[in-house]
């Protein structure tokens, strides 16, 4: 198997412009009103970590149980009024024009069987994630890193 870096991200929690209600990371959250990312989405389990770390019940953040199925749905409820925070990428808020509190990074790979490798579709998409163009546009969303992008790692290589 061979593991090709994509893209790194950070995530964090995404609040109004200029941040009224004064939150500052997961610790806040009971206090305010919160949309949430689907079960078994990434955002969802970092943000369950977190909470975990924290010693928060998720039962005690009110919309803890709303649930939307992107980063720019919960953007949007947060723009519209709907939400006071949720967690989400630095590229949604921006687009929304939110504040945004880092939480950490993650880092968005692909694993891929090295018989694939070869095959003309998988060289392109390769190709694509290698090139200067590509690495341009992801940084200019904000809030993507492409350090690693295109490195790729075999499973012998990866350990711990």
């Amino acid at each position: 198997m061979a593991l090709v870096k994509g893209v790194d991200r950070i995530q964090g929690i995404m609040v109004q412009k200029g941040n009224p209600l004064s939150i500052r990371g997961v610790e806040d959250l009971p206090r305010v009103s919160y949309v949430n990312r689907q079960r078994g989405a990434g955002t969802r389990v970092l943000l369950d970590y977190k909470l975990k770390q924290a010693g928060i019940d998720p039962e005690s953040i009110k919309g803890y149980d709303r649930e939307a199925a992107t980063h720019m749905a919960v953007a949007a409820a947060i723009q519209g009024g709907s939400a006071d925070a949720g967690m989400g990428i630095a590229s949604a808020a921006a687009a929304m024009g939110l504040d945004f509190i880092e939480v950490g990074p993650e880092e968005y790979d692909f694993a891929i069987p090295v018989r694939f490798l070869s095959l003309p579709h998988v060289k392109r998409f390769l190709e694509t994630l290698g090139s200067s163009e590509f690495r341009k546009r992801v940084e200019q969303l904000g809030g993507y890193g492409t350090s690693k992008t295109g490195q790729i790692l075999y499973l012998d290589e990866v350990k711990g």
